[in-house]
């Protein structure tokens, strides 16, 4: 028997993809995209209706291209809606919440593995460590389709990386919806990364893969001047830049904090980088509070900027506002992009004729792919082929900005 496995949404969703992947693997063979798979998954989004839309197209081109094959869809959108998705045709909803029982509807036994995969995969592994939301913004369905706060075992995490380590995984990536929430029996997130750091030597990067402002405690902010290791990037969620929007978004901090986070972070590490979250088009967003996330991204200096229209939930506070105009939202967000992209270039001008390291993630032609700690992206020529997941360092020789993002080119030093 033959599966595959199909993910939208978060890094959360793709460990959770992921996870399912290494029990089917067990008794299944993956296949191939010219092969008729036994078995489909489809994991959902539900943050936006974009990702829904994205999702039903999906299974219903799958329901018609293999009308034989067992179709299980499963995620948030499963979990919020699963009505709509059992009617698009003979297929099996499963909810977030009931996940675990995938393999039972397959018959096969639960226990995952990890893999020795071929070594172009061992690059960057991402590890769960929570999830979970009990903060309800009055804009967000993640609390209603991922349940609430709740951690994994310390022990269980552990073990799971050295298996990584072991493997020759050179970057781990902490991940969960709100990792700063992590808990324990009394050890928090700034106790298990020293934890890893120690126990874990062979790993080369640890990534942290988002934080909440509100989550951040000063052991957190310590962490990135005693663990050598630990990457100096923060995916920092802001979401707006108005005090006002803040407040009516159910958010839990001002403007003035999170700049704040950001000048504690960069007083132990200088080379800390930025990226974030903005939802432009909040129903009570008007051009003055647009203007404050517009010199929100100016004063922090953002390197990547992830703008998503406001997408009304049903279910959550924010469903019954009155919506701004449709062409006001683009315009803003377009102006956003453009902002965000110049800010993002004049960033990162300022690394040219420096030595960065990056991790390899592709190669192909005398050029090499890949990002460095702090999440920037570089292409660099290389005089000879070089592996998959190794550390190359290069001197940065220009910056580009493209349509969507700011890379940096360079060549091998």
């Amino acid at each position: 028997m033959k599966f595959r496995i199909y993910t939208f949404g978060c890094k959360t969703n793709q460990y959770d993809s992921e996870l399912l992947r290494r029990i089917l693997i067990n008794s299944m063979e993956e296949a191939s995209d010219e092969e008729i798979p036994d078995v489909i998954i489809v994991n959902t989004c539900s943050v936006t209706h974009v990702a829904e839309r994205k999702a039903r197209t999906l299974i219903r081109h799958l329901l018609r291209t293999y009308p034989t094959t067992k179709i299980i869809v499963t995620g948030c959108y499963a979990e919020r809606d699963p009505k709509s998705i059992e009617n698009l045709g003979n297929l099996i909803v499963v909810g977030n919440k009931d996940k675990e029982r995938i393999p039972n509807l397959l018959s096969l036994d639960s226990s995952p593995r990890i893999l020795p995969e071929d070594k172009s995969k061992r690059i960057r592994a991402f590890v769960k460590i929570q999830d979970g939301c009990d903060d309800f913004c009055s804009y967000c369905i993640v609390p209603y389709v991922r349940g609430p706060v709740r951690s994994r075992k310390a022990e269980e995490i552990l073990e799971e990386i050295k298996t990584l380590a072991e493997l020759g995984y050179p970057e781990i990536v902490l991940t969960g919806i709100h990792i700063g929430r992590f808990e324990d029996n009394g050890m928090r997130l700034s106790d298990l990364v020293r934890l890893i750091y120690r126990e874990i030597p062979d790993i080369r990067r640890i990534r942290l893969s988002s934080l909440e402002p509100q989550e951040v405690d000063r052991e957190i902010i310590r962490l990135f001047n005693e663990v050598p290791n630990l990457c100096p990037h923060i995916h920092l969620v802001a979401q707006s830049g108005s005090n006002k929007v803040l407040r009516d978004m159910k958010r839990k901090y001002t403007r003035e904090e999170y700049f704040s986070l950001v000048e504690e972070f960069r007083s132990v590490r200088n080379d800390m980088e930025f990226t974030t979250d903005i939802i432009v088009g909040f129903p009570t967003e008007e051009e003055k509070d647009f203007e404050d996330t517009i010199s929100l991204i100016k004063e922090v200096g953002f390197i990547k900027v992830h703008i998503f229209p406001f997408s009304p939930r049903p279910g959550t506070d924010a469903f019954p506002l009155k919506r701004i105009d449709k062409k006001i939202v683009k315009e803003r967000e377009e102006r956003l992009k453009e902002v965000s992209l110049d800010v993002a270039f004049n960033r990162l001008k300022n690394l040219v004729g420096e030595n960065l390291e990056i991790l390899v993630e592709r190669y192909s032609n005398g050029t090499a792919v890949g990002l460095t700690t702090t999440y920037i992206r570089v292409y660099s020529d290389v005089s000879s082929p070089i592996s998959i997941g190794s550390l190359l360092k290069v001197c940065i020789n220009s910056v580009e900005k493209g349509k969507d993002n700011v890379v940096l080119k360079g060549t091998s030093s």
